[in-house]
């Protein structure tokens, strides 16, 4: 069995040849921004749904997916403001961001960069929101380290879906998705990544100075704000939402049980339920 996915497009931003996908004609533009090791691909479950309510447009970001992969290193900061000029080069003066892992790093900073730029937001198991982070992450922070456990092969993908998936069985039994992973984890897509890891975390967790540069502004942020959360996610704590939706002033919590990393994969139904009424209000 295939996956049904949207067509393919490219667009240059920045000199980096960048795959999106862009579908709906009606309602508010949304932005969809994957986690590291994320790609398009992992929406699939969600932008059809989205898009018969919304203009919907995601892309992978440099580094990721079938986009240009440059040797440089990139920082958080970096793909923020990569992705930023990706909504000018899509013509949006405006846009609710639906962002997971990192990429809700990501959507933090260009809320706090360029409020006028944001519409809503949607944060699902976002990085930057505290220390800690699970231990293979903080692993390939270590020099060498991280280039050995970073190696592309079946075994690596179903120990991904494992951390990732709170019931992983049904997926690790899917070729088609398994495909999807393993497709998502080629050795240049993990080297870029690793080199952004390293940029904002090392063995110990997250850098303080990275996760603090979010939180000590989460106050500032005045988009309404969704925040999604697995309950047994084993990549950021739940305690992490907790936090953003205290500190975010027009924010609420939503946490799905029997969930890991992935509410958006896992629970996709009422995920996309959810972020439909949260937008429509």
């Amino acid at each position: 069995m295939t996956l049904a996915m949207p067509e393919d497009k490219y667009i240059q931003v920045d000199g980096i040849n960048t795959r999106y996908w862009a579908l709906g004609e009606i309602g508010s533009p949304v932005v969809l921004i994957h986690g590291q090791g994320g790609a398009v691909d992992y929406w699939y479950k969600n932008v059809f749904v989205l898009a018969q309510h919304h203009q919907v447009y995601a892309l992978d970001w440099v580094g990721s997916g079938k986009t240009d992969k440059p040797e440089k290193t990139y920082t958080v900061d970096d793909i923020s403001q990569f992705i930023l000029h990706f909504v000018e080069a899509m013509g949006l003066s405006k846009a609710s961001l639906i962002a997971g892992s990192i990429g809700g790093a990501i959507a933090l900073k260009i809320a706090l960069a360029a409020p006028e730029r944001i519409d809503k937001l949607v944060l699902i198991g976002a990085g930057g929101l505290g220390q800690e982070v699970a231990l293979p992450a903080r692993l390939t922070s270590l020099p060498l380290v991280g280039e050995v456990l970073n190696h592309p092969s079946p075994r690596a993908a179903k120990f991904m879906v494992q951390q990732c998936i709170y019931d992983p069985e049904p997926y690790l039994h899917d070729k088609a998705f398994m495909d999807l992973v393993l497709r998502n984890m080629s050795s240049d897509i993990l080297q870029f990544q690793t080199r952004t890891f390293r940029t904002m975390g090392n063995v110990f967790g997250i850098k303080p100075d990275f996760w603090r540069s979010i939180c000590d502004r989460l106050a500032e942020i005045q988009s309404p704000t969704l925040v999604i959360w697995g309950q047994q996610d084993r990549a950021f704590p739940v305690s992490h939402g907790e936090r953003a939706a205290i500190a975010i002033p027009n924010a609420k919590l939503q946490v799905f049980d029997s969930c890991g990393h992935l509410p958006y994969l896992e629970h996709a139904d009422a995920f996309n339920r959810l972020v439909i009424e949260f937008l429509a209000h």
